[in-house]
């Protein structure tokens, strides 16, 4: 819309909002707007030019943040318009407004099928867009034939809008475009390139989910993309002198997908793909762009010496470059080429390190990352140092995190021997702490008692190495829980071996001793503390007053887990023979012998039955006495109280007349007394009356004759 054609209204609401100072300033106009517009809109036969320019302030409404609902069923409305522009104007703002499951698109089907058949392809393209944008599975049905008549359609860009609704529809479902895939390979070969640039986006969607169906596609594309590199399009293609950019990019990842583990189609593309590195090398971003596609899809494809050398080369450049855009795209597709065979970036591992240097947080972890898969057993040392230096210096915890497992990793693949696994590990542990896994501690552990397994010399002197390293390590006064934990294996297993100057058994018994009173975040580290002390002085048949302290004290600890030790650890301590068979020396790696009869306790057995014990039934023998006894134990179960659903039974008039009061003590006097009739009037006996001498029945009930207290 011109300004000529602009009410004061609508000038003074743009001019108001672009001269608020505010956000609350700019809803005050908004709300006021909103007040005005449903006015408007309540009026009777609104022109189709008033009707555009209100749906232009809704879209105002809409952009900044308040809801313009009311106008939505008129926008709708105005798609139903024979004028171009008001119709246009339509679809501009059902789009904005609507989405594909809105309640009102139900209105709107009627017309984007009566506008796609449409002679003027004006209207048709109006439709095509909010296909595109509103069409959802259920309005698929109806819409989507009309759109594959339009791939046949006269105008170029009613093609173009229709393959682009089509990898719409393939988006929703791919089964819907199935059975057309022979239509889109004939929208390739369009003589208008942006026919044919669109149909590359859903062949790549095609190709990347059955990359068979698309194989005899590969001449096609190699040929497409030849003519784009010789300059063949229209210079409308071109931007900063390179021809067609964003096709090839899309071309090149087409060739990606076509060519991953097949060596015939491979072949095909080696030829352009050299070429068009070489003309993308132009000192654009663009061309950039191009060189870093070429890389990836060198990469992805079946690999050849020559290109893989060409990529290289042409990412080294990126990794030297002062702009970090670039950088960061070197490492990137270096690290992609490194996937391929890392020999390729062995000359270019100093420049990568330089890169680490870089004030670009962002470079930085993408650097570590390309330095992490160029690792062999050359530099690892050099890596790991790296990676552990900025470790050290990192607080962001999920980059520590990573940087823990990719150090852990790297030490376990490329140790060059087990004296610097030992150290690495160490250093590990205190600056990640809790970032790190128990299983690497277990690891750890597993590599000391086990060693090489090759010399036995070798591997005690390993472990006395490391009882010396872990006893200079506990002389620290803080260290995570998870070293701890190796520390307090190591050295139970073996202090013996420990040779540092001045550290006999009960200095190190003393060292753990003063360590279990630190404060830990693990409350197992203590359990592993008193689990090394009871080994050293089992092993040793030592007696120590620190220990003494220590089971004192922490006998009545909260944690059960070190109570139970703190009990085990006395009652073994009264038998040092007995502890000795229990906690042998260097035994982590014996296998266990398990006598499953437990014929030990044959004896005891014997004993107990003799005494009247019963004897012990297995699962076969407990099953047949329960169904022996099924019946017994239904009875029980009927017999345990339940719920009672049953109505009572409704009362009944007495047959016999009254009964007898005879629970009161003393006999009944009256007319029906024991010897009373109600018939002759006889007064009954009883209660010391004249009449029959028989005694008065005994006072059953409660004794209610004798003085009143009252």
């Amino acid at each position: 819309m011109s300004g000529g054609h602009l009410s004061k209204e609508f000038f003074e609401l743009v001019k108001s909002i672009g001269e608020s100072r505010s956000k609350q300033e700019e809803d005050k106009i908004i709300i006021g707007e909103i007040q005005i517009l449903k006015a408007h809109l309540a009026q009777p036969s609104i022109s189709a030019k008033k009707m555009k320019e209100y749906m232009i302030r809704a879209v105002y409404v809409e952009m900044l943040g308040h809801d313009a609902g009311f106008a939505y069923i008129h926008a709708v409305k105005l798609t139903h318009e024979k004028n171009l522009l008001a119709k246009r104007i339509g679809y501009l703002t059902t789009n904005l407004f609507l989405h594909k499951d809105h309640e009102l698109m139900l209105l709107l089907i009627n017309t984007m099928q009566r506008d796609l058949q449409s002679a003027n392809h004006l209207e048709v393209c109006a439709a095509l867009t909010s296909v595109c944008r509103l069409v959802n599975m259920e309005m698929i049905p109806a819409i989507s034939p009309l759109v594959f008549k339009l791939l046949a359609h006269p105008q170029e860009v009613v093609r173009k809008k229709a393959i682009i609704a089509m990898n719409h529809f393939h988006k929703l479902d791919p089964n819907i475009v199935l059975d057309h895939t022979d239509q889109i390979r004939k929208v390739l070969c369009d003589p208008d390139p942006g026919v044919m640039g669109a149909t590359l986006h859903i062949l790549y969607e095609l190709a990347k989910s059955n990359p068979a169906n698309c194989k005899e596609l590969v001449p096609s594309f190699v040929c497409i993309l030849k003519q784009i590199t010789e300059h063949r399009l229209p210079r409308d293609f071109d931007y900063h002198r390179m021809p067609a950019p964003w096709l090839q990019v899309k071309l090149l990842g087409i060739l990606g997908v076509l060519g991953t583990a097949d060596q015939k189609s491979s072949e095909q593309m080696y030829e352009i793909l050299q070429e068009c590195m070489r003309r993308a090398d132009s000192g654009v971003n663009v061309g950039y762009a191009i060189i870093y596609e070429c890389v990836r899809c060198i990469t992805r494809i079946y690999p050849d010496h020559s290109l893989l050398e060409l990529a290289a080369s042409n990412i080294s450049r990126f990794i030297s470059s002062d702009n970090h855009n670039l950088k960061y795209l070197g490492v990137t597709g270096l690290a992609q080429i490194v996937q391929v065979n890392a020999s390729y970036a062995t000359e270019h591992q100093m420049v990568v390190v330089d890169c680490l240097e870089d004030p670009d947080e962002t470079l930085k972890r993408k650097t570590l990352d390309l330095l992490f898969r160029m690792t062999n057993p050359q530099n690892a040392t050099v890596v790991v140092e790296k990676l552990t230096f900025h470790m050290r210096t990192s607080v962001d915890q999920h980059l520590r995190r990573e940087l823990v497992q990719r150090i852990t990793s790297l030490a376990e693949r490329f140790a060059p021997d087990n004296e610097w696994y030992v150290n690495t590990m160490n250093t590990v542990f205190e600056l990640g702490g809790d970032l790190v896994p128990a299983e690497t501690a277990f690891n750890l552990m597993r590599l000391v008692a086990e060693g090489t397994g090759e010399d036995d010399q070798k591997d005690m002197e390993f472990r006395a190495f490391a009882v010396n390293t872990y006893l200079k390590l506990l002389e620290k006064p803080s260290l995570p829980d998870i070293l701890v934990q190796v520390i307090a294996w190591v050295l139970g297993e073996y202090s013996r071996l420990a040779s540092v100057d001045g550290y006999t058994l009960d200095d190190i018994i003393d060292l753990l001793c003063e360590c279990i009173d630190r404060s830990f975040e693990d409350a197992a580290t203590r359990g592993y503390l008193v689990s090394a002390l009871m080994k050293i002085v089992g092993q040793n048949g030592l007696k120590n007053a620190s220990v003494e302290n220590v089971l004192k004290s922490y006998r009545a600890s909260r944690l059960t887990d070190v109570q139970q030790r703190c009990y085990e650890f006395e009652q073994l301590w009264q038998t040092p023979g007995l502890m000795q068979k229990v906690l042998p020396y260097d035994a982590s790696c014996e296998d266990i012998n398990i006598n499953k009869r437990l014929s030990f306790l044959d004896g005891f057995v014997k004993t107990k039955l003799e005494q009247g014990a019963k004897p012990y039934q297995d699962a076969i023998q407990r099953a047949s006495a329960k169904e022996s006894f099924g019946h017994v134990h239904a009875e029980v179960v009927e017999s345990k109280p339940t719920l009672n659903f049953t109505p009572y039974e409704a009362p009944t008039k007495p047959s016999g007349g009254y009964p007898a009061a005879s629970g009161l003590g003393g006999g009944a006097s009256g007319p029906w007394g024991p010897g009373g009739s109600a018939e002759n009037g006889s007064p009954g006996t009883g209660g010391g009356m004249g009449g029959s001498s028989a005694p008065p029945p005994a006072a059953t009930g409660l004794k209610v004759d004798g003085p009143r207290k009252w």
